[in-house]
């Protein structure tokens, strides 16, 4: 009976112990954990101010930091860019885009070996890519640290973005208040035009099928999904790709699209995002076809496209009432054609991103300015204005 009432008596005790020390140690764990990073961010990213020779606003974080020789000055020489964080189709986006006829300036290389940081003149940042536990110890005071994001704040932001303080000088986006603007295309003014309205009325009169969407991302930060739902009560849409009922083969979407044009009046451009100025390829490709672009999103689609060349979503009050509409330019040849005359004024469209601008503003006055983002993730995220679509029944 001893032996057993000790046995009974210490298990608890030794269970106590356990949940005891269990608890010191995960608190031990995420105490160490919140101090190294703490103190990694702060004395790596939050890195001080020096450009062009010049210091900004003093910190006292461990960085080297290189300044200019004098020999290095002369802006006519070639700029060596550093890709520090990978791109997910490594460096073809980038690498000869310089080399295009459409470039003014073309004395710009990249290149992602990290022993050229402090040869760089520019090290660029791709936020879906970029490690708060990986950034550079070092850096020139000529060099500019830039932000680079293709896709919208909600599918691009880290817990590290509250750390990343004073680190970047410019910025590399779709946004129009980027320092550097790069959209996902660009509607450029032509001199001719092979567009006929006559053949447009030939292919009006065999379309049988409303509207059509190709998408892979089926839940939405934008809510798109619920919009196309209500639509559904009212016309048929036909949904192609991962969310859909068929998939277009890799590598055939123009295919695809060229044989929708033949039997849908409209393409859904729906973006899984509404952001500011977030407009995607999708919506450039479609203006590319004869389907009219119907766009649910937050960009300046009159600032960036011809005119009468789309129809807004958020111009109507419900999905109910975009659809009455679209059944209404479908009936009357008309109306439809009056979203295809822009082709006959002659346009170019360019449906993949053009970085020109980046080798462009390296060679400018700019380069030699100091500036800097205090707090990029109020540019990005607060700035961005992210919104998602609310359902309202009695629209």
């Amino acid at each position: 009976m001893i032996l057993s009432h000790e046995t009974h008596t210490n298990r608890p005790h030794t269970r106590h112990t356990g949940y005891f020390l269990g608890c010191v140690l995960l608190v031990t764990f995420c105490s160490s954990w919140i101090m190294v990073n703490h103190i990694f961010i702060r004395s790596v990213v939050q890195l001080q101010k020096l450009q062009n020779g010049s210091q900004g606003p003093q910190n006292s974080f461990p960085v080297k930091i290189y300044g200019y020789a004098q020999n290095e000055r002369a802006s006519n020489r070639m700029k060596l860019i550093l890709l520090w964080s990978s791109l997910f189709s490594g460096l073809e986006f980038l690498k000869n885009s310089f080399n295009h006829s459409s470039c003014s300036e073309k004395k710009c290389e990249i290149t992602s070996d990290r022993r050229r940081l402090m040869e760089s003149d520019a090290v660029m940042f791709h936020l879906r890519t970029v490690s708060m536990t990986d950034i550079p110890r070092s850096r020139s005071s000529r060099q500019k640290w830039i932000f680079f994001s293709l896709e919208a704040p909600p599918y691009s932001h880290f817990h590290g973005f509250a750390f990343m303080k004073d680190m970047f000088n410019w910025t590399m986006t779709y946004r129009s208040d980027s320092d550097i603007v790069l959209p996902y295309g660009r509607v450029i003014r032509k001199d001719r035009s092979t567009f006929r309205l006559d053949n447009l009325r030939l292919l009006w009169k065999q379309k049988r099928k409303m509207a059509t969407w190709m998408v892979s991302h089926c839940d939405t930060d934008s809510n798109r999904e619920d919009y196309i739902k209500e639509m559904e009560k009212f016309m048929e849409v036909a949904t192609f790709g991962e969310c859909g009922v068929a998939v277009c083969p890799v590598n055939k979407t123009e295919e695809c699209l060229n044989n929708f044009s033949k039997k849908f009046f409209f393409y859904l451009a729906f973006e899984n995002a509404i952001c500011d100025d977030y407009v995607t390829e999708k919506f450039f490709r479609a203006l590319k076809y004869n389907m009219i672009p119907v766009v649910f999103g937050g960009g300046k689609y009159s600032k960036i496209s011809p005119p009468s060349s789309y129809i807004d979503a958020m111009e109507f009050s419900s999905p109910k009432q975009l659809s009455i509409y679209l059944y209404k330019v479908a009936e009357n040849f008309t109306l439809y054609s009056q979203y295809f005359k822009w082709k006959l004024n002659g346009y170019g469209i360019h449906d993949v991103p053009d970085p020109c601008m980046l080798c462009e503003k390296l060679h400018s006055n700019s380069f030699h300015l100091y500036s800097v983002y205090p707090d990029i993730q109020k540019w990005w995220v607060a700035e961005s204005h992210c919104r998602q679509w609310e359902n309202n029944p009695t629209a």
